[in-house]
């Protein structure tokens, strides 16, 4: 398995943001006239705004108005942020794990994030480490659709055989094999272990410590 790149998902993943993620959506879905358990919302908010108004009119057959809920949302999450230190939110293995494996991979984020929030995220001494990064506002379609990968083998000159993607949500998984691209999945996000298994991970992880051991072990 010979591998040239890194490819990094952000939320839950590199940041803990999935519990913000989580109340922003709540906070609008029940602005907007819904309840949901627990267990729906964790499901939900693995999908991007636009297709949780959707499944919520499909499901309940109340029309609503799409664009004022996605608005909403935003402003929700925006106003969770303040706050909460945006750089603050990175899980303590994160920016030392790029800067040790982008010494011998090159290494790029790929997120469903926007490109202000991404901003506000990062520290200059951590993006010096990566070759780019590609938010949803640089893509037509998100993930899961393939897209943004095609965009990462584009910008690297590699092949999808010699790329590795390290993801936390099925949105990452199915992404992953829509393109035939190697999925590490990491179990600290929005996804449960067994949501990512089903993807067929080539590992499974639960910190940064333990991929960066698999990767000196395949490269």
């Amino acid at each position: 398995m010979k591998i040239k790149a890194i490819l990094l998902d952000l939320d839950g993943t590199l940041i803990d943001s999935i519990p913000l993620i989580m109340k922003s959506d709540k906070v609008a879905i029940e602005k907007f006239g819904f309840k949901v358990t627990h267990h729906k919302l964790r499901e939900l908010s693995q999908l991007h705004s636009r297709d949780i108004a959707y499944q919520l009119i499909d499901k309940y057959g109340k029309a609503f108005d799409v664009f004022k809920f996605i608005d909403y949302r935003r402003s929700v999450f925006l106003k969770l942020l303040k706050k909460h230190k945006p750089r603050g939110l990175w899980f303590k293995d994160s920016k030392g794990f790029i800067e040790e494996i982008s010494k011998e991979f090159p290494v790029a984020v790929v997120t469903g994030s926007r490109h202000k929030f991404v901003n506000e995220v990062f520290d200059k001494k951590t993006l010096k480490h990566l070759k780019f990064i590609i938010t949803s506002d640089d893509v037509q379609h998100k993930k899961p659709d393939i897209e943004p990968l095609v965009n990462s083998l584009s910008k690297l000159g590699l092949k999808k055989t010699e790329v590795v993607f390290v993801g936390d949500s099925i949105q990452d998984g199915l992404m992953c094999q829509r393109l035939g691209v190697k999925f590490i999945a990491k179990v600290t996000g929005i996804s449960t272990e067994n949501q990512l298994r089903s993807y067929n991970p080539v590992f499974v992880a639960k910190d940064f410590a333990e991929i960066k051991r698999f990767l000196c072990l395949i490269s």
